[in-house]
């Protein structure tokens, strides 16, 4: 029997597992680490993170990246070298992450890679299939760092018939949903998402959904007219006066016309959008101003969305994602969400930034000792997500 086969149905049967949890969203920041201590599965989990870190990517690899991702036309070429080269330099990164904690790589059970989302398509009408694609390779991956590796969850949502995002629900209703108290999990990431967690007792059922842009409106100003990745803080959006003309212009698109779950990428909000609309309408701005505006198409559509599935329900809201740390953006969401009590999403007991890795993490243990989940809104049915691939 392969020894890795044989491995994989020891690590199985364990009543703990030790999982690093790789995540790397859209707004192409780096690469998230969670080490992870994982006890049992599914319903009967309980997750701890012991250690994260980011490994930032270097420019050269921004570059790289944001002329393949969410591109219509790409060169195949340089899809397939990436693939490939973030394969091995995710396994380095892990193995000198694991150093620097004092973690033997013999000790960890698995890895579990989301991968780097090169492009995401939820079908647009009754014939077309959703679709979806990350890379990364995970057999790259273990094959330099020497441990099992699961990866690609997000292609078994498409298959049995989910759009591929968000996938956060399935781990937010399982760690966070309370018996009394209405929640919101709020990510803030390049897109905004959510998950609405009624009450238990309440007998609703949960919601997981994108509302639209969240920072990759935001960041790509930032990078074109102020070189600059990211809005610090949200402080050129303070500086700048919001038009609102454009920002109902952009949501009275389509996408903001969908019903409600729904997915979305840069597929769809990207800058050359925005700038077509400004021609369009002859809407001339600064570069502060078009900050402040792409904020506040941010914080207005998650405001529509929180009101249209939530209406005057009050409940505990928690911020997760980059976009968490834009102090303007925020601001805006707590003036226009009146239902919500935003409180540190800390006292849920995960660093709001190492939320999403932790999350690959509990996927990997499913995938391997899990008996499947249950994809809200999709598929009643259990499924198992991930493939796995082994060393040597």
């Amino acid at each position: 029997m392969n020894k890795y086969l044989s491995k994989l149905c020891e690590i199985s049967k364990k009543p703990e597992r030790l999982v690093v949890g790789l995540m790397s969203g859209t707004a192409l920041d780096g690469l998230d680490v969670a080490l992870c201590k994982i006890k049992g599965s599914g319903q009967d989990s309980d997750i701890e993170v012991l250690q994260f870190d980011t490994c930032l990517y270097d420019e050269e690899q921004r570059t790289r990246l944001r002329l393949i991702q969410s591109k219509e036309l790409t060169n195949t070429q340089e899809l397939t070298m990436l693939n490939s080269e973030l394969g091995f330099w995710y396994a380095e990164k892990v193995l000198k992450l694991l150093k620097r904690w004092d973690i033997d790589p013999e000790e960890v059970d698995l890895i579990a890679s989301h991968g780097q989302t090169v492009y995401h398509a939820p079908a647009q009408s009754d014939e077309d299939i959703h679709t979806t694609l990350q890379m990364v390779d995970g057999d790259h991956i273990a094959q330099e760092s020497g441990i099992i590796t699961t990866s690609d969850f997000r292609q078994k949502h498409t298959a049995v018939g989910g759009e591929g995002a968000p996938m956060a629900g399935i781990f937010d209703e399982l760690f966070f949903r309370d018996d009394t108290q209405n929640r919101m999990l709020l990510n803030l990431g390049g897109i905004a998402n959510f998950s609405w967690l009624p009450a238990r007792n309440s007998g609703k059922k949960i919601l997981a959904t994108d509302t639209g842009p969240a920072n990759t409106l935001i960041n790509e100003a930032m990078q074109t007219y102020f070189h600059m990745p990211y809005d610090e803080g949200g402080k050129m959006a303070a500086t700048g006066t919001i038009h609102s003309e454009l920002v109902k212009y952009v949501l009275l698109e389509p996408y903001f016309r969908k019903p409600f779950p729904k997915t979305t990428g840069q597929e769809d909000f990207q800058l050359s959008y925005i700038e077509q609309l400004m021609e369009g309408h002859r809407i001339e701005l600064k570069p502060a101003d078009l900050v402040a505006t792409l904020t506040a198409i941010t914080s207005q559509s998650i405001a529509r969305a929180v009101d249209e599935l939530v209406g005057d329900q009050s409940f505990d809201c928690y911020v997760s994602g980059g976009g968490s740390y834009n102090q303007t953006l925020m601001n805006d969401l707590n003036d226009r969400i009146s239902q919500a009590n935003f409180k540190p999403f800390k006292e849920l007991g995960i660093h709001p930034d190492a939320k999403e890795a932790a999350m690959m993490a509990f996927f990997g243990n499913e995938s391997v000792a899990g008996e499947g989940l249950t994809i809200p809104g999709v598929t009643e049915e259990k499924v198992h997500l991930g493939k796995i691939s082994l060393p040597g």
